[in-house]
Formats: structure tokens, sequence, C-alpha cells
């Protein structure tokens, strides 16, 4: 059963990280409409994921504001979202959501601060600054920006680090710099796609640099036994939701997860379809064991992606 999703209000962003495809391809140019959210569309969204939240006894439903662009570019919209949620008592709707860090504001802070029982605000950083700007940019903006967080919230943020071939190779002066930090709680996520492919990471890669932190101090979101048998992403946690629990909303459409968007052969419909209707068109995807990637297994592996503007997601369910 769906129970939890991503959205993508858009794809407005301020950096161009090098291994970034959001800023490098036209994808969201090919259907000639807008991929921009309005917010009474995001409202809309809403009501329709907690109608099926009613409709199944979901007990709790997470979702991700994050996709294509920098998400506090579109603050007025999730502002306007996490004030529709607490008017209409959605009590069982978490959010969380990823920002470079870079472009926060004194009421932005503020509302975050306000609302953190309900949304869960990330910072992406990818170590220290020579680390980090490999595939990132500006990281004395986005350590200000994490300064201005922990001024607020009296502790540093949950950070999100893009695991590449350099991180790797870096592991224990990341894991030095993290500890420093007291960067305690970490989400890794592996780069497994870029315009530069000698920064690619295996899936088995990355399971090994997750297991050379068992020990460490730092509370690594996929080690956490609680989550083993969670369905969500193998890009950054253990099992995939594909055809199981996960969907990822888009203006264009909604897709088994961003790794398929643009692809029209998984797009299930339109952005405000009932969720009854997603399961139903699920429920046609082919089987998948516990540690398989559903795209890698069906769509790279087979050869048959027919996805020519594949861009680098690096969302992190709660």
């Amino acid at each position: 059963m769906i129970d939890r999703a991503c959205i993508s209000l858009g794809e407005l962003c301020n950096l161009k990280c090098s291994y970034c495809h959001f800023q490098n391809e036209e994808n969201g140019k090919l259907s000639g409409l807008s991929q921009e959210f309005e917010s009474n569309e995001i409202v809309v969204i809403a009501d329709n994921i907690y109608r099926h939240v009613l409709e199944n006894d979901v007990p709790i439903f997470k979702i991700g504001i994050v996709g294509a662009g920098e998400t506090l570019l579109q603050f007025e919209k999730i502002r306007t979202l996490i004030n529709h949620v607490k008017e209409k008592q959605y009590s069982r709707l978490q959010f969380y959501t990823i920002t470079n860090g870079t472009v926060f504001k004194k009421d932005m802070l503020d509302f975050f601060f306000e609302n953190q029982a309900i949304i869960k605000l990330n910072i992406s950083l990818d170590g220290y600054e020579e680390l980090h700007n490999i595939g990132r940019e500006r990281f004395k903006d986005v350590f200000k920006g994490i300064g201005k967080y922990e001024i607020k919230f009296n502790k540093k943020p949950p950070i999100n680090c893009t695991v590449h071939q350099e991180t790797i190779k870096h592991r224990d002066e990341l894991h030095d710099f993290l500890l420093d930090s007291q960067f305690w709680n970490v989400t890794f996520s592996r780069l497994f796609d870029s315009h530069d492919e000698n920064l690619v990471v295996s899936a088995i890669e990355f399971r090994d640099f997750l297991n050379s932190f068992s020990g460490s101090p730092l509370q690594l979101r996929q080690l956490d036994p609680n989550n083993q048998k969670k369905y969500d992403c193998t890009m950054y946690g253990n099992l995939c939701g594909v055809g199981r629990t996960n969907i990822f909303i888009t203006k264009r459409g909604i897709y088994p997860c961003g790794r398929f968007y643009g692809n029209d052969t998984f797009n299930y419909g339109a952005f405000d379809l009932p969720l009854h209707d997603i399961e139903i068109q699920m429920k046609q995807m082919k089987p998948l064991n516990d540690g398989e990637c559903y795209y890698d297994k069906y769509i790279t592996e087979k050869g048959t992606n027919q996805n020519e503007n594949s861009r680098i997601w690096r969302i992190t369910l709660g």
C-alpha cells in the first residue's frame, strides 16, 4: 500500500552542481508545459493523499518536498501546504524537505522551527570544503546557512551527504569531519547517475561504504535496525519501494520514483489521480527481491531505458 510520496514543486534552482542533470537538460521543456506547481495544486495533492489515508487507515503517510530544484525557492508553496494541513488537521501526514542551505531567511527558519513537529528540515552537505565542492558549490555559503539553522534550533541540522567515488577514497577524512563538526544525524545517498561517470558508485560499493561506518557514533539512517525492513529506496535507504509503497509526484505526472521521471512508459497519470487508481497500476510492476533496485534490475540492466533525460535524484525519506 502506498504510504509515502515525494513531491517535486518545480525546477527552480540557484546552483549548478556539477553532477546534477537538472540544469543541463531540458526534460521539463519536452512537454511544452511549465513544470512548476501552483500552490492550489499542492493543496489538491494533500487532500487526495489524506483521502487515501482515511480510506485505508494508513497510520502515518510520509511526504518529501524534494525534486529537481532548490525547495526553499518555493517556500511560499511549502508554507501554504503546511498551513492547509494544520487547518484541516491532517494529523497522519509527516513531511520533510531538503535544502542546499544557501537561501535561508529569518521567516523561513521561524516557520520551520514553529512547525518542526510537522515538517523536518534537512541540509545537503557532501563533507568538508574540498569534498563538498567536487560535486556541489559554495561550501562557505552552505556552512553559513547551517550556522543560521543552529542558532535557531540550538542544534546541528540533519544532513544529506551524496556518496561518489571521491567520497569513498576519502572516507576517513569525511568521518573525522562529521564527528569534529558534530553532524550526528547523517543520511548518505548513492550517486547513481552523473555526467562524470568516474564519480558513479555501484550498489556494492555503496553498501561496503555504509558498513565501514558500523560502530561509529554517527546516527546513520541506513544502519538503524528499525529501518532495515522499511521500503523506500536503495539509493538512500535499504529496500526499494517501487510498485509497493512509493510514488513520485510531479506536474508532468506520477512516477514509481524519481529515476523514472520523463519516461512516459512509467507515468501513472495526472498529479491529482486518486491513489487507488495508482495502486491498481502498481500491481502490474514486475516482482522484486529485497535489496534490489527496480530501475537497476529492469531498466538499466536490461537495456530498455527509454528515459533519455534521466536525472540525478537525491531524495531522502524521513
